[in-house]
């Protein structure tokens, strides 16, 4: 009696765990406690989305490097200098230094070019009728596209063939158009450099066919002529005013030397600049360069129909001088012909003058 009382003597006997509570004990996990969550299971759409995602990404990436691959691989590349001295500057960095990239157009008739003449007009490389020398300034704020007669008289300093390994003779004067045909554009490449002290960085070379394809895919360039041109020699046929040309007209106006100012070269260059000027507003005002579409339908045409060197055929390199571009203000871009005056031994020809040149 006397110790049943006094387990009542705390506020009453506690009562005895049923069976049932200790049963609901032992069914608890050990871990459990205030910091411990019961596992939620990830719903299957959920599951289903990211896995679909994944995909998206991995497919995207497999088509990008397959699209770069494709690029790459359009690309033809030739030795950026042939002279006989080899070149002591060290090559630029693309994304920020100063970069200096010669611009030439070919008139060869091989392959594609062959409608427009015979084997005979121009074989293998043929001549460069467009020589434009274009300097980025290093913080992109200024270019300027200095254009070379194709008959200026110039010193053609010994190149070696690629494709022998031989060197031509050195000429204290020849015509700076020539020089491609002595081995391909590093020759021209070489004969600016010892012509201007400059070391060029990186040079592309087009044909006929990339004038044409190039324009297409841009959709046409706007030109404005002050008097309607037709010209049976080139197949120009232009009203007055302003026409948006592509294709073979395109190419006609460049190649076009009777119908503008004194019908020389002189007057066919500043037709060239300012075609050149015009296809340049209208890549900007399209913001083709932050399409996406657009830029890899560029890139494909200019891929397939260009020769470039092998510092500038990688397609990152590509993007890199495309990049830089993106942002120049047109108003900062200044377009020159090198100072010229007729060349004593053959008016027909020019050669540079001093001290205008020089400066």
């Amino acid at each position: 009696m006397g110790r049943r009382r006094a387990e009542k003597g705390g506020g009453g006997e506690r009562p005895r765990p049923t069976r049932a509570a200790d049963a609901g004990k032992s069914a608890r996990p050990a871990t459990t406690g205030r910091h411990f969550r019961a596992h939620r299971r990830i719903p299957l759409w959920l599951k289903i989305s990211a896995a679909s995602l994944a995909a998206v990404l991995v497919a995207a990436v497999a088509v990008a490097s397959v699209m770069v691959m494709h690029l790459q691989n359009n690309v033809q590349v030739a030795d950026l200098n042939l002279g006989s001295t080899s070149p002591t500057a060290t090559p630029a960095d693309d994304n920020h230094d100063a970069l200096q990239i010669l611009v030439m157009g070919t008139d060869t008739r091989d392959g594609a070019n062959g409608q427009y003449g015979t084997a005979a007009d121009s074989t293998g490389a043929g001549n460069s009728d467009v020589m434009m020398l274009m300097n980025i300034s290093a913080d992109n704020k200024r270019v300027s596209v200095i254009s070379f007669p194709r008959d200026l008289m110039v010193p053609i300093p010994a190149c070696r063939n690629p494709k022998t390994g031989n060197f031509s003779a050195p000429q204290r004067a020849g015509q700076l158009n020539s020089a491609l045909g002595l081995g391909g554009p590093g020759c021209t490449v070489a004969a600016i450099n010892q012509m201007t002290g400059m070391s060029i960085d990186h040079f592309m070379l087009a044909d006929f066919n990339a004038v044409k394809e190039l324009t297409t895919t841009l959709g046409g360039v706007e030109v404005c002529v002050n008097n309607p041109v037709k010209d049976p020699a080139s197949g120009l046929d232009l009203p007055a005013g302003k026409s948006n040309i592509q294709g073979e007209q395109a190419l006609s106006f460049l190649r076009e030397r009777h119908a503008f100012g004194d019908a020389s070269d002189i007057s066919r260059i500043k037709a060239q600049q300012a075609f050149l000027a015009s296809m340049t507003r209208k890549i900007k005002d399209d913001g083709t360069l932050t399409n996406i579409p657009k830029l890899y339908g560029i890139a494909e045409t200019i891929t397939k129909n260009l020769t470039v060197d092998k510092g500038l055929s990688d397609v990152g390199s590509m993007m890199s001088v495309a990049s830089r571009l993106k942002n120049v203000d047109l108003s900062k871009v200044a377009f020159v012909t090198a100072p010229w005056s007729a060349y004593p031994a053959d008016p027909g020809r020019v050669q540079l003058s001093q001290p205008a040149a020089g400066q």
